[in-house]
């Protein structure tokens, strides 16, 4: 008799159980938007782009599509500014500053001038520029070679020397040019000042005379400083965009740190963690893959999300009027994709990632629904079976 009570009164209060799964399961459907999960949902990414609230950060949402893809591909990762962008130097080009040796040969037409010597008619003189920018040229005195080319040089002295020295004939030649040097600094072999040839010196060259870098090129950042100017990029955007490999002038600091490029992926996926890139370049199907892929059962297919600053622009077409006259450089870009469309496995492998990108997959709304009847009703059910189990001791 007892067990059978028992028996009734759980079966009474399964019931109850079913009636409540069932009202909950309803309730959740027609509310999925406020239950919590590992990160938005699908429906919060998209609508959140209307929000006027100032202080989250307004975003574009962007599908993406062939036309998407296109746009993208058009442009090179970076291209230095305008104030990188130099032809190399010229022998006339080149300037003396503080610090540069000169060679300075005086010829006279008499074998009694003022620079002939016993069995020569000629002085060779070795000069370096001092702090303020002067040599001492005997008989022509202090001359001020600051920022002037060879030639110019060359005429000063002859000015100097007219009529001193009979008939002068000057050669002057830039030894070691102190000044018109460049610094590499940061993970190359031989770090060090490099001269700045008279035919100029490439981006490319001066790596190599510091002995090159330690490190794959798509793990080697370049920074190049010019008085107030920085220019920063990939070193394998080199062999990318050949206009990279700039024509350094004196004075530039050259700086080359490894850093790993890197995404993370976030939701409903197998690994969600911080990945870095294989190899030079990756795509969006890759990054999945590397992932572990969409986790079965809960992923939704629909809502797959990449999230990257991108530069104004460069995304110019393809912003909403009210962002085209925003006056900040850079831009938060959603990128949404849709991974039950067939065209969207194509579209993966065309979409090329970049550094620090996030990938989010949403959950499905069906799995947090089971999540949550799973979450609260389990415990009660246990709970049910433990004091069934009890009371049918007899």
């Amino acid at each position: 008799m007892r067990q059978s009570a028992a028996v009734k009164n759980y079966s009474h209060i399964s019931g109850w159980l079913l009636f409540l799964a069932c009202f909950f399961q309803v309730l959740i459907l027609g509310g999925c938007s406020e239950i919590p999960g590992h990160g938005p949902s699908a429906y919060q990414v998209e609508t959140a782009t209307t929000q006027t609230d100032e202080q989250q950060l307004s975003y574009v949402m962007l599908d993406v599509d062939v036309s998407t893809v296109q746009h993208l591909s058009k442009y090179a990762s970076s291209l230095p500014p305008k104030a990188f962008r130099r032809g190399k130097g010229k022998r006339s080009s080149v300037k003396v500053g503080v610090g540069d040796h000169l060679g300075v040969g005086i010829w006279e037409s008499i074998p009694n001038g003022l620079f002939s010597t016993q069995g020569d008619k000629r002085t060779e003189l070795s000069l370096v520029v001092d702090d303020k920018g002067m040599i001492f040229v005997p008989y022509a005195g202090e001359i001020n070679v600051k920022n002037k080319t060879i030639s110019q040089v060359r005429q000063q002295i002859l000015e100097g020397l007219e009529g001193k020295a009979v008939d002068p004939q000057v050669v002057v030649n830039l030894e070691a040019n102190g000044s018109h040097k460049v610094v590499v600094i940061g993970d190359v072999a031989k770090p060090g000042q490099f001269r700045v040839h008279e035919d100029g010196l490439s981006l490319v060259e001066v790596i190599s005379e510091a002995g090159g870098t330690r490190n794959p090129d798509y793990e080697t950042f370049v920074t190049v400083v010019r008085g107030a100017n920085k220019f920063k990029f990939s070193l394998d955007d080199i062999a990318e965009n050949p206009a990279n490999n700039i024509w350094l002038q004196p004075q530039d600091i050259v700086s080359i740190t490894h850093q790993p490029k890197s995404f993370t992926v976030f939701g409903a996926v197998v690994a969600r963690r911080k990945h870095n890139f294989p190899s030079s370049q990756l795509s969006l199907s890759e990054a999945i893959g590397m992932s572990g892929g969409l986790h079965d059962g809960t992923a939704d297919a629909t809502g797959v999300f990449l999230f990257r600053f991108e530069d104004r622009q460069k995304m110019m077409p393809l912003l909403p009027p009210h962002e085209q006259h925003n006056e900040h450089p850079t831009v938060p870009v959603v990128y949404r994709l849709n991974l039950k469309e067939p065209s969207g496995m194509f579209l993966t492998q065309a979409f090329e990632l970049k550094d620090k990108d996030v990938i989010y997959v949403a959950n499905s709304s069906v799995s947090e629904v089971n999540k949550f009847i799973s979450i609260l009703v389990s415990p009660v059910t246990g709970t049910l079976r433990t004091g069934v189990a009890l009371a049918a001791v007899p």
